[in-house]
């Protein structure tokens, strides 16, 4: 595979580049256009020139002031000041100015021959009129002549008393007077010259200089490229730890901010996504395990049911056979009957009552009554049970129990309890039924004498037809969903409740919100 130019070498060829081609037209545009534009330029100093000295004759009043050595200073200073030459006089030779030998004012080198042009007579006319006019010079080769529409001229021509090349500007004025400005097209060249020369050695200079510039701008240019590089290979591996330093607001500062807004957002979707896939797992182990409780309820169910049924098909199918030979076994059978329907009754009833409940049916009534008048009441049900099995049972309540809650599921609560109890007592045969005030609320428990209960199974009692003793047989009687459905009333009042291993037996306890003012249910 072809190994491909990085980046950073990349914009070094192309400033290294860019600074070669324009030092390279700007030599070609000093090599071909700068002799044409210093032209245009001195053209413009030729007239500019002459406009000056058409202003000083006009106050000194031509000709004949050109003895004033005040005038004469004057249009030396100017003639010095454009580097050439200025010539006054008429076409046919005559010269004002530079003054001639036999006037006593300090002149340049002798002039030999006219240095006016004038296109209406040949060029190689000889002829002298006067002392003050010179002769016409041989014919010269005129290299350009730009007429103008005020009748001056431009001309580029060899002067033919110094014998260079050079740039006129003549003018004829409306007396007669010709002005002729002149420069030597030397200097012309020899500037453009020394500026193409300076032209390329500044363009070596400022091409050394750029590539030693391009490679530091290519490389800050391409750093955080590279840095950007590196964290998009480790966002591509899922680690969003790293960000990208954004030191500028320029594009590439834009992009690492994107980049890094890009991370926030992967990292935020990963995240939650993970989120999604823990709560799903959880989901799936609760339905699992909540599949295993089913198949469990049912199994419970059928196991419960199983009993009954069996009692009543037998005692049924043996009233039907005419088994029982007298009234006392009949109603004997009959009795059984009606136990064990009712039985089954009480287990429909309380496990529709618990489904209610789960399914959040159930509706809980809030109001304020005297949980110590409802504890005597209930306790007054259970002294004829109590005396017939020999139990002790006991009731210690503080006065005025002011509670906010449901009173019917409340007195459900402590009957389960009271059952559960009375299943499960010793020998001592001692229950005990107690509510106090309790940090702002109303705790009430239920303690029997008895075996406590293994740490193991404190939080699986509370499920439907659990039980500490698998080997207990059902004469202890109990349905096995009495504590399940306390659970069920006691979270949707928002209550607490729980039970406790205490001195020689098991208490189970409940609390309840605690209500002011007057009590609805005395």
């Amino acid at each position: 595979m072809k190994k491909e130019i990085s980046v950073r070498y990349r914009l070094f060829i192309l400033i290294v580049s860019i600074v070669f081609i324009a030092n390279l037209l700007q030599y070609v545009a000093n090599a071909f256009f700068a002799e044409k534009y210093y032209i245009y330029r001195k053209k413009q100093v030729l007239f500019d020139t002459a406009k000056e000295l058409v202003a000083l004759m006009q106050e000194n009043k031509g000709s004949l002031a050109f003895d004033d050595e005040t005038l004469i200073y004057k249009i030396s200073t100017l003639e010095k000041s454009i580097g050439g030459a200025i010539f006054i006089g008429k076409i046919d030779g005559t010269i004002f100015y530079p003054s001639r030998p036999d006037r006593n004012i300090v002149q340049r080198p002798a002039i030999i021959f006219n240095p006016f042009f004038n296109p209406e007579e040949k060029q190689d006319e000889n002829k002298s009129q006067g002392t003050d006019r010179l002769p016409r010079p041989p014919m010269i080769r005129i290299k350009y002549l730009q007429p103008n529409p005020d009748g001056s001229y431009f001309i580029i021509t060899k002067d033919p008393n110094f014998k260079i090349d050079t740039l006129r500007y003549q003018k004829i004025l409306e007396d007669g007077t010709v002005i002729l400005v002149w420069i030597p097209m030397a200097s012309i060249k020899e500037s453009v010259a020394i500026s193409s020369r300076f032209a390329v050695t500044i363009g070596i200079i400022a091409a050394l200089l750029s590539g030693i510039w391009a490679l530091l701008a290519a490389q800050r240019f391409t750093k955080p490229i590279l840095e950007m590089s590196k964290i998009a290979k480790r966002m591509a591996n899922l680690d969003f730890s790293r960000k990208i330093t954004v030191n500028s607001s320029d594009e590439i500062g834009q992009l690492a901010g994107s980049i890094n807004h890009l991370s926030e957002k992967l990292s935020q979707a990963i995240n939650e996504l993970n989120e999604k896939n823990r709560r799903l797992k959880e989901d799936i182990d609760k339905e699992k395990k909540l599949e295993k409780m089913r198949r469990e309820f049912v199994s419970s169910v059928s196991h419960e049911l199983k009993t009954p049924l069996f009692l009543i098909q037998g005692y049924a199918e043996a009233i039907k056979e005419n088994i029982a030979e007298d009234e006392q076994k009949r109603n004997f059978y009959l009795d059984v009957i009606i136990e064990e329907t009712q039985k089954m009754d009480k287990l429909v009833k309380g496990l529709l009552e618990l489904s209610q409940f789960e399914a959040g049916m159930a509706k809980i009534k809030k109001v304020s009554f005297d949980v110590s008048k409802l504890i005597y009441k209930i306790a007054s049900k259970y002294e004829p049970i109590a005396r017939e099995m020999e139990v002790g049972m006991a009731v210690e309540c503080e006065e005025n129990l002011l509670a906010l809650a449901d009173p019917e599921r409340i007195e459900q609560v402590l009957i389960n309890f009271i059952n559960n109890a009375l299943e499960h007592l010793d020998e001592r045969r001692v229950l005990k039924i107690k509510a106090e005030k309790a940090g702002g609320k109303i705790r009430v428990s239920v303690y029997n004498s008895g075996a406590p209960i293994p740490e193991s199974s404190m939080d699986k009692i509370w499920q439907t037809f659990y039980k500490v003793d698998k080997a207990r047989t059902r004469e202890i009687g109990g349905s096995g969903i009495g504590l399940a459905v306390v659970k069920a009333i006691m979270e949707a009042h928002g209550g607490s409740y729980g039970v406790a291993n205490a001195e020689g037996g098991v208490e189970f306890w409940i609390e309840i919100e605690e209500a002011g003012g007057d009590f609805t249910i005395s």
